[in-house]
């Protein structure tokens, strides 16, 4: 099904069109990274909940700005990076809360681990602003001043969810189809409500890193996974890298969100799950391609990451529930 132009707008000019009704729309987005689907409900005029299953590296959003739109966001799942145009970039992971106008301010979302699950509430509140007034009375919501209030000057405001608003999220993510409808507007006017009442809280301490940093820890990490066969130092990659040691592993555990021998470690035992579910290679094989001669510090190392030894996870791979998933999903959803 064709995308249509304000479709092509918004998620850029590779969106396609799964399904579409009167209320949803089932979007997806594919490159050699992966693919993303972000499923819509319209739930009132100038509200929209988009459900973003993302399992690639990067989304370019906002081709051209989108007028006086805002976006409550909730992440469920994985890390989403958003670049801003001062040149920092911010980092969203599970339970972390936030909202942010929709003019470019934040243009790009970039997936450190090629996995997220979240949600998020797009708001244009001179559209919107009828239903606040038809639902709670004239003047007593409005929504401008309450994303003027949270975003304030940078266009961005990020927290860890309280209780309140994790209560909220989490019925979100469980909607019996039957009444998703009736249940979204509930929920939405649940989370106004709640954030009209509410005040951002003092700032926390939230990691911004520089672009240059970023884009040199991105080369480390494009360097490590494209060598699994090598081993280094972490004195070597910063070396060869040109940043500060600490600066180095500060920076690349906010980006990844792990240390960089606990980053490697899981990636090369999960490359190598996939290689004992697609190929006949020899276990030992396998184990040199990971940059393991050992052959029993391989199965340790494996079975610490994945839960059970290799020769165990290759035995028991045509018995699997989920093994057609694993080979459309990739292992990294169920390790």
């Amino acid at each position: 099904m064709e995308s249509l132009m304000q479709e092509e707008l918004f998620y850029g000019s590779r969106v396609k069109v799964l399904e579409r009704n009167d209320n949803m729309s089932l979007y997806q987005i594919i490159d050699k990274s992966g693919k993303a689907e972000m499923t819509s409900y319209k739930v009132f005029d100038g509200i929209t909940i988009v459900y973003n299953d993302v399992h690639m590296e990067g989304i370019h959003v906002d081709v051209l700005p989108q007028e006086d739109m805002y976006e409550i966001n909730h992440c469920n799942e994985g890390r989403i990076e958003c670049e801003f145009d001062s040149g920092d970039y911010l980092y969203m992971a599970k339970g972390d809360f936030s909202m942010n106008r929709k003019d470019g301010t934040c243009h790009q979302s970039y997936f450190p681990v090629s996995h997220y699950h979240g949600i998020s509430i797009l708001v244009i509140p001179k559209i919107a602003q009828r239903e606040m007034d038809k639902q709670f009375g004239k003047n007593k919501i409005d929504l401008k001043k309450i994303f003027i209030r949270f975003c304030g000057d940078k266009g961005f405001y990020v927290t860890q969810e309280s209780k309140s608003m994790e209560h909220i999220f989490y019925e979100l993510y469980h909607v019996p189809e039957k009444i998703r409808q009736e249940y979204f507007r509930l929920k939405v006017l649940e989370v106004i409500l709640f954030l009209s009442a509410c005040e951002p809280e003092e700032k926390e301490e939230r990691a911004y890193f520089s672009k240059i940093h970023v884009q040199k820890v991105k080369n480390i990490q494009k360097q490590l996974v494209e060598n699994l066969d090598k081993k280094y130092t972490l004195q070597q990659l910063a070396k060869e890298h040109d940043i500060a040691l600490t600066s180095m592993k500060k920076c690349f555990k906010g980006v990844y969100a792990s240390g960089i021998y606990a980053y490697i470690k899981e990636y090369r035992m999960q490359e190598a799950a996939k290689m004992l579910l697609e190929t006949e290679k020899t276990i030992l094989n396998i184990a040199n391609c990971v940059g393991y001669e050992n052959g029993s510090k391989f199965s340790a190392a494996f079975k610490d990451v994945i839960g059970i030894t290799p020769k165990e996870f290759r035995k028991s791979r045509e018995t699997m529930p989920e093994w057609s998933e694993l080979r459309r999903n990739g292992v990294d959803k169920y390790v």
